[in-house]
């Protein structure tokens, strides 16, 4: 099994042996050796996970899979509340088993990868801005900023996402409860701004998110869909002279974890001013991918006809009845717009920068939530019929 998927495991490593946010690059001469370099490559919200879970049970991985398996457990739980708050218990109980039985949740608990911990705090993000939209006192304000700004430090996109959500909500609470909106705002930065004042401090750049941004925007400008993720992508990327002049950046690593990152967005920009109408299509067909039913055949460690069967099993009809409970409950519920605002965010920052499926599991708990409603709703109706 492996469990240190994209460094996370290794720079939590660095912070219980160490107290440093250190990576190891076996690309970068000096860098692959102790202690590492500083980085600013990986958000902070996993590793702390991890160091956290390995300061109390000590250094061993599956602690840290048991803990992610903890948090699928609550995030069931927290979904099943959201999915109360439209349609009652029943909604509930479906809500619960539907979350617990869904594969992307299941496989991903066996992975040190963000989308555990990123369900969890999403779902408990969605349920506080709720709560606080019910009664925005200040302690709900509080503990709603704090959670949607470690989504922010989680997954960069979420950045993004939570900050908009905040910034709309505070606006919505600000004539009721000014300080409680004031309350939220700050609460939500003090994540964000801390990882960012850190980097500043550290690499002299600005640096709200991940430097593998740039590296990821860019790459998905100039790799087509069907090879993304294939053997083929790297000859995409080796032919193109930009990339090719961004990667030779990565000699700089151990001195200014931005400057690689500071090229591809420069190589970003001049490919979408030079091609606006592509860069628009592109977007366009990012926006599909992100909520294809079933991932592109790709060379994966599992039965790609089993990965197919099981998304459609579930994807497949989640997110079409999660629409329809998009539009069945607009009228009835307040919680639903946040839903929806939620959605067209996140659809809108990876048809704009890169989709991948699995970066649409978080978006995927408040269609569960709507689709156990909409079930639920059917099962009365014909209960009262019988």
């Amino acid at each position: 099994m492996q469990f240190n998927n994209d460094e996370y495991e290794t720079i939590a490593r660095q912070i219980v042996a160490r107290g440093n946010y250190y990576f190891f690059h076996p690309q970068v001469p000096g860098a692959d050796r102790e202690p590492g370099v500083p980085t600013a490559a990986r958000e902070p919200g996993l590793p702390f996970f991890i160091a956290a879970v390995y300061l109390v049970c000590g250094v061993h991985p599956f602690a840290v899979l048991i803990a992610q398996c903890l948090l699928g457990a609550a995030t069931c739980w927290l979904v099943g509340l959201l999915a109360r708050r439209l349609a009652g218990e029943s909604a509930q109980l479906i809500a619960v088993a539907v979350t617990a039985f869904y594969p992307y949740g299941i496989y991903y608990c066996a992975y040190f990868l963000r989308e555990s911990l990123a369900c969890f705090l999403v779902a408990a993000a969605l349920l506080l801005m709720v709560r606080f939209l019910d009664e925005p006192r200040p302690a709900a304000a509080l503990a709603a900023g704090l959670v949607s700004g470690l989504c922010a430090v989680t997954f960069s996109s979420w950045l993004l996402i939570t900050g908009a959500l905040a910034l709309a909500i505070a606006g919505l609470a600000l004539r009721r409860a000014r300080l409680a909106a004031a309350l939220l705002l700050s609460a939500w930065a003090l994540f964000p701004g801390a990882w960012t004042l850190r980097n500043y401090a550290v690499f002299g750049r600005f640096i709200p998110g991940s430097t593998l941004a740039g590296f990821n925007f860019y790459t998905a400008l100039i790799v087509p869909e069907e090879y993304r993720g294939t053997a083929r992508e790297i000859e995409f990327e080796r032919g193109d002279p930009k990339w090719s002049a961004a990667q030779d950046m990565l000699l700089y690593y151990p001195m200014d974890d931005g400057r690689q990152q500071e090229a591809f967005m420069k190589a970003a920009r001049e490919h979408i001013r030079a091609r606006p109408g592509e860069y628009l299509a592109h977007a366009g067909r990012q926006a599909v991918k992100l909520w294809r039913f079933y991932p592109y055949p790709r060379q994966y460690p599992h039965s790609y006809r089993l990965i197919k069967a099981a998304s459609l099993l579930s994807d497949g009809w989640l997110i079409p009845l999660g629409l329809l409970g998009l539009v069945l409950f607009w009228r009835r519920s307040g919680d639903v717009r946040l839903y929806a605002a939620m959605l067209l965010l996140g659809t809108g920052v990876y048809a704009l920068v890169s989709a991948i499926v699995r970066y649409r599991l978080p978006m995927m708990l408040p269609l569960i939530a709507l689709s156990a409603a909409v079930l639920a709703e059917a099962w009365e109706r014909r209960q009262r019929r019988a």
